[in-house]
């Protein structure tokens, strides 16, 4: 039963061939297995699993600390170059916009908490990463409580999570 689970939870079938069946793995590398050898198989994933998701319940906790103490370099740090970031109202940001609003005191986070956490690490290795925001801040001048549905791609890069999306 544990094998079955495993497969289910850890990898995807990509396609059986007449003797083998092949695999996407946790590490995103597509291996293949003969078919007789499945049986035999031990997938030992889920000690990585949990460890994947502590590693960003970690990270989300340091994002809204660094958020709410206006930290650009942690928050330079936690993200992707090339990152475009999305407000309510619909405006796009480049990392370095956004990072000279929070440093500038134009967007001040007072206060962020977070429900509804969903993480799903997907075979290529990147985890998407779901959550109600109940943020209070100044934004441009005007001071509220938003509820926000957020959805952030991180990426592992040289053992730390990235945000990519």
């Amino acid at each position: 039963m544990r094998l079955i689970t495993t497969i289910c939870l850890f990898i995807l079938f990509f396609e059986t061939k007449a003797q083998t069946v092949s695999i996407w793995m946790k590490d995103g590398f597509l291996k293949e297995f003969a078919v007789s050898e499945v049986d035999s198989l031990v997938f030992n994933n889920s000690n990585n699993m949990e460890q994947a998701r502590i590693e960003i319940e970690s990270f989300l906790k340091r994002w809204n600390k660094a958020m709410i103490e206006a930290d650009t370099v942690t928050l330079n740090d936690m993200m992707d170059d090339e990152i475009q970031l999305h407000h309510i109202t619909g405006a796009a940001q480049t990392k370095q916009e956004w990072l000279a609003e929070v440093g500038s005191g134009s967007m001040e986070y007072h206060k962020i908490e977070m429900r509804n956490v969903a993480v799903d690490i997907m075979s290529s290795g990147k985890a998407k990463v779901s959550f109600t925001s109940i943020i209070t801040a100044t934004i441009w001048g005007a001071y509220g409580t938003w509820t926000l549905n957020v959805g952030m791609t991180l990426e592992k890069r040289n053992g730390n999570w990235i945000r990519t999306e």
